[in-house]
């Protein structure tokens, strides 16, 4: 137990090393702007303390009781300067936070940038376990909580940590005894922070694994909003919703009474004993004349010890705002450290189209596979169909061929050369792929179709629109090409949302198609367009297809039956026909049903 114990704390104190690290690092890369914030930190500081000697050296030595000012002349002069000091307080606080706040957005706008490339590199694979929300959440979330850091808590700490140090050094100039015995507090501080930073830090790992739920939870329902509301779940879906915000209003109440009681009540008690021991201190002397006390340093030691108090206040409040901040950096480094698809060497110019899966087998979960010693080639320029039913890996083999996931055993090959060591961009360079219910992003038919590729003209866009039958699309909506897409393409039909992919797929001119169940949701009467469109889009090139309706594939080159991940049947239309088995039972019960 004392060991696991030990290996625990070892491998926590590495990863906060590690946090810190990387955290320095990002620091470096905006230094002159946090130097410069600083600098102007040390300039506010002392303009605010040296007004109060200011108001120490008028009622000491300028003003006499019952007579007022000594000299007119000083006095003015004095107050001017004190005037100055304000002024120069609030205008060097104003550019430190400038400073800092331009460091801290610049600073998060280069992790985030940093974190979205490197969630673009991540394998497929990772997003299968890591709901979008989460990403979402930590490129956001996080990011903003870690501006933070350099924004407010950073350039307050130092402000805190400065103005206590500072303020010490002139009380123990002043009086260093007294001042030694007011260093009594500082120890019941330290116990105060130590008890905030333990207990805030846990709130607060919470609350980011909540508000990480939360966006998960809203990212999941608000997609699957239509068919929520068809199966009349809005009160159940609305119940989980408000168990987990119930969570974070909870925790977040637990935050607010830790601070209530830590950052005011605690500190400010302490604040009002050691102001009353200050005035108890002076007074007894100036009653008893036991030693000098003049009414400038009463208040100076007054005044100093206020901002003392204040600024343990604000540190002890910045720790917990630098606990949400370690933990949302130590949530991006860690996102940061999941290693990315390996870039491959290996390049290729021009691909010809010969595909072969020699012996592959795959699988998700380790042992449980869903593919076994697959055989197949496929030459330049042939239509290679699957079929089979719902989980026999149909799907599976159009992602190992896209390289979205690496085979555990055996290997796919492009005119003889290994996926696995081709560049992954040059690779998919040369694929498209149409899927079953294509994804249009927000934007304009022009700008789904190129995908804001700059090889790809507006012409060449309508071209390809055109060749595979969007004229539909065109003549129905005003500005053509240009008209809008809002999210998902919901304005449009399944039909349209089709011949848009299948557009974009021309547009790309690949070597090798995929396609991936392309007519499953398309009626008859538009089917016969996309089938047109199939037909244009394969032309010259090598062709999969992942085939629901039967029909649509009778004129492929050859037709793989896949049951449970192992192919059990082969051959062109007819071939499958003569063998007499699965296909033709799933041929002549598709035949039936229609």
């Amino acid at each position: 137990m004392h060991q696991t114990k030990k290996i625990e704390k070892n491998k926590t104190r590495k990863k906060r090393n590690f946090v810190i690290k990387k955290l320095r690092e990002y620091s470096f890369l905006q230094i002159k702007n946090l130097i410069i914030g600083m600098g102007f930190i040390l300039l506010a500081l002392l303009a605010d303390l040296g007004g109060p000697f200011i108001i120490s050296r008028l009622l000491d030595s300028e003003i006499e009781q019952g007579i007022g000012a000594r000299s007119i002349k000083i006095f003015v002069i004095l107050i001017i300067f004190y005037l100055i000091t304000i002024l120069t307080a609030g205008v060097t606080r104003y550019f430190s936070r400038y400073y800092f706040e331009k460091a801290a957005n610049k600073i998060a706008l280069f992790m985030q940038r940093d974190v979205y490339k490197h969630v673009q590199s991540l394998p497929v694979s990772y997003f299968d376990e890591l709901p979008a929300g989460k990403v979402v959440s930590r490129i956001t979330n996080d990011t903003k909580a870690v501006k933070s850091l350099f924004q407010i808590v950073l350039g307050g700490l130092v402000t805190n940590g400065s103005y206590v140090g500072f303020s010490y050094i002139v009380l123990l100039i002043i009086d260093f005894k007294f001042t030694l015995a007011t260093l009594i507090v500082l120890p019941i501080v330290f116990l105060l922070f130590r008890d905030f930073v333990s207990k805030a830090s846990t709130i607060n790992k919470r609350s980011r694994r909540y508000l990480s739920d939360l966006n998960a939870n809203l990212n999941e329902n608000i997609q699957g909003i239509e068919i929520i509301q068809s199966f009349n779940q809005e009160e159940k879906i609305f119940e989980e919703f408000s168990e987990v915000n119930d969570k974070i209003y909870n925790n977040m109440l637990n935050l607010t009474k830790l601070y209530a009681y830590n950052s005011y009540n605690a500190t400010h008690a302490l604040q009002y004993i050691t102001l009353g021991a200050v005035l108890l201190y002076f007074g007894y002397g100036s009653a008893t004349g036991a030693y000098v006390v003049s009414i400038g340093s009463i208040y100076l030691f007054v005044d100093y010890m206020t901002k003392i108090f204040d600024n343990l206040n604000n540190a002890i409040q910045r720790m917990g705002e630098l606990e949400t901040s370690y933990g949302a950096a130590d949530h991006i480094f860690e996102l940061l450290q999941v290693e990315t698809i390996p870039e491959r060497k290996e390049h290729i110019n021009e691909i010809k189209g010969n595909v072969e899966f020699k012996d592959v087998s795959f699988y998700y979960k380790k042992g449980e596979y869903v593919l076994k010693d697959i055989n197949i080639k496929a030459k330049e320029g042939e239509t290679i169909a699957f079929v089979g039913h719902t989980g026999s890996g149909k799907s599976t083999m159009m992602n190992l061929l896209l390289n979205f996931y690496d085979v555990q055993k055996g290997r796919i090959t492009i005119d003889g050369k290994d996926i696995s060591s081709i560049n992954q961009q040059e690779l998919r360079k040369n694929i498209a792929i149409v899927l079953q219910d294509p994804f249009l992003f927000t934007g304009t038919i022009l700008s789904n179709i190129t995908l804001n590729s700059s090889e790809i003209t507006e012409e060449d866009a309508l071209k390809a629109l055109l060749a595979v039958g969007g004229e539909i699309i065109l003549n129905k909506h005003s500005k053509g090409i240009n008209t809008e897409v809002k999210e998902n393409g919901d304005t449009f039909s399944a039909g349209e949302r089709q011949l848009i992919s299948f557009a974009r797929a021309l547009a790309k001119n690949p070597s090798i198609l995929v396609l991936d169940e392309a007519t499953s949701n398309i009626d008859s009467e538009t089917e016969t367009i996309i089938q047109k469109g199939i037909e244009r889009l394969k032309e010259g090139r090598t062709t999969f297809l992942i085939a629901h309706r039967l029909s649509t594939i009778k004129n492929a080159d050859k037709i793989i039956v896949l049951d449970k991940g192992k192919i059990i049947e082969k051959g062109s239309h007819e071939e499958l026909i003569k063998l007499n088995g699965t296909y033709k039972k799933m041929y002549e019960m598709q035949s039936v049903s229609e």
